[in-house]
């Protein structure tokens, strides 16, 4: 074999392509908080601002969640920038109907691809991110600082070093109970079931006929002012939830509440407490669904905007919120088993960060999808 051959056969380094700047930089981004997290520099960080508090308050269960606080606002940056995502519709693009054109095809080709790979690494970032602080905020409550004295390295030098024995660390949560209750008879809920079903039927009728002839009422002009505004988000958040408005209208009639008072559901943070540990997991679930809502609705309403078919939206629609519902139950079911031998300092950090992220996407997500339409971009 001529050597001319051989070379023409064997690779050339100046044709192996590189590896895209952003995957570049995500690699390297991944590999320090890795780093981080496995020589203690995420540790030292959590442990630090604990006792930062603890130095303020005194009260060691009130510094778990102003620790949870905290965190919570650490993850707004990428609350934010996980919504701009949901621009990117990737879901919806694998399955976009054919044009005809194809130079119209390559376009969109190329321009899906480098989205959907600015997204995928992205999300790579955010679940690192994500998983590094929890495993940190484990880490941390698994040591017993409580009643052996923590080592003074793993404090910050602004942080004050604690005094012997920690104070307070019996958390108390006030919640409501009811104390008598009056069954209102099954006649009450006969009648509010009917009335569920005349407006579930009036609403399935008329708000169709309503958006077909949409500019002969000119209701383009009117849907968003008020009081059209008001009824409209009303149709749309009631008019699929029948059945669960006719059980919650069952179980308020046959319990209806005449008394209550509060109640403090209290116990110590340096020990695992199992009830704490099943209302974490519970939450967990309960989160991760409600969080993802916003983000499904925006996805739907973007490929709305592109024309993508209705049978493709609907499919995927069903697809999303499958996969919410898996990953809430995967996650749900990890926070119960793993963090069950945990101190549950740990759970009411975490609860905290719970409780705020219900007022998410009545808050923060509205700010940010009504910024990205003035900017007049989806993503």
């Amino acid at each position: 074999m001529s050597e001319n051959n051989i070379n023409s056969k064997a690779p050339s380094s100046q044709h192996i392509p590189l590896p895209p700047i952003n995957s570049i930089l995500t690699g390297i981004i991944v590999f320090l908080l890795i780093l981080a997290l496995l020589t203690g520099v995420t540790y030292k960080f959590y442990a630090s601002f604990l006792f930062l508090f603890y130095s303020l308050i005194k009260k060691m269960w009130v510094s778990v969640i102003c620790l949870g606080i905290f965190q919570t606002i650490l993850m707004i940056p990428f609350r934010i920038i996980s919504l701009r995502q949901v621009g990117q519709v990737k879901e919806f693009e694998e399955k976009i109907e054919k044009i005809e054109i194809k130079k119209e095809q390559r376009a969109l080709f190329k321009k899906t691809v480098h989205k959907g790979n600015v997204t995928l690494l992205w999300y790579l970032i955010n679940f690192t991110v994500q998983t590094i602080s929890y495993f940190s905020l484990g880490r941390l409550f698994l040591t017993d600082f409580y009643s052996q004295p923590l080592n003074p390295k793993l404090l910050y030098s602004f942080v004050s070093y604690p005094q012997y024995p920690i104070q307070d660390t019996f958390f108390k949560i006030p919640y409501p109970v009811f104390t008598k209750t009056v069954d209102l008879g099954m006649g009450i809920v006969w009648i509010f079931w009917i009335i569920a079903l005349i407006y579930k039927i009036i609403v399935s009728k008329f708000i169709p006929y309503l958006q077909k002839n949409s500019q002969k009422f000119e209701l383009h002009r009117q849907e968003e002012k008020f009081p059209f505004g008001l009824i409209k988000k009303i149709v749309k958040h009631t008019s699929g939830s029948v059945i669960l408005f006719m059980f919650l209208g069952w179980l308020i009639i046959r319990h209806f509440p005449q008394g209550w008072e509060l109640r403090i559901f209290s116990g110590d943070v340096s020990y695992p407490n199992r009830t704490l540990n099943m209302i974490t997991a519970i939450m967990t679930f309960f989160i991760i669904i409600w969080l993802d809502i916003p983000k499904i609705s925006q996805k739907i309403k973007i490929a709305k905007i592109k024309n993508i078919g209705q049978k493709i939206i609907s499919k995927m629609q069903v697809k999303l919120f499958k996969n919410s519902f898996q990953k809430a139950v995967f996650l749900g079911l990890g926070a119960y088993f793993i963090t069950n031998l945990i101190p549950c300092a740990f759970e009411l950090s975490i609860f905290t960060l719970e409780i705020i992220s219900i007022f998410s996407p009545l808050t923060l997500d509205k700010i940010i999808f009504k910024m990205q339409k003035r900017i007049g971009r989806p993503g």
